[in-house]
């Protein structure tokens, strides 16, 4: 089975920032997310963001920023005055800005980048021979094929 979502939209109020009882970091924000064919069919989803990606959330993004979420999907549930609940919210692995900041109308590219939830193995450098380019090879003008 396969539970991964990806939204795009815009956030509807500043994120809230609190930890658990063993001290994780989580920040939870509303997203509205706009239908493409109609404007009017707007989806409000509720994102939670764990650890690293909630001190970014929490710093960085505010009521309107444009962000994408790729996450999955939870179910929560629980019971009040004794009637079971239930609602479906994304937890993000990833939260990023889409576009930029605006300045006078204009889009910019200043807002920064989101940090990646796990880091990537280090790139291992070029061998000698892979580093090394190829001798040009001549050929004479008939032997070239069109």
């Amino acid at each position: 089975m396969i539970n991964s979502v990806v939204l795009a939209g815009n956030v509807v109020a500043d994120p809230m920032a609190r930890s658990t009882s063993t001290g994780k970091n989580i920040a939870s924000f509303r997203l509205a997310v706009n239908n493409p064919i109609n404007d009017k069919d707007t989806v409000f989803i509720d994102v939670d963001v764990w650890e690293k990606q909630a001190e970014f959330v929490t710093t960085h993004v505010k009521k309107g920023s444009s962000v994408s979420v790729i996450g999955r999907l939870k179910q929560d549930s629980w019971e009040k005055d004794g009637e079971k609940k239930t609602k479906i919210l994304v937890v993000a692995d990833r939260v990023n800005f889409v576009g930029g900041k605006k300045k006078d109308g204009v889009e910019t590219e200043d807002a920064p980048p989101a940090p990646r939830a796990a880091a990537r193995p280090a790139a291992k450098a070029p061998t000698k021979a892979a580093a090394a380019k190829p001798a040009p090879v001549e050929a004479d003008e008939d032997e070239v094929p069109i």
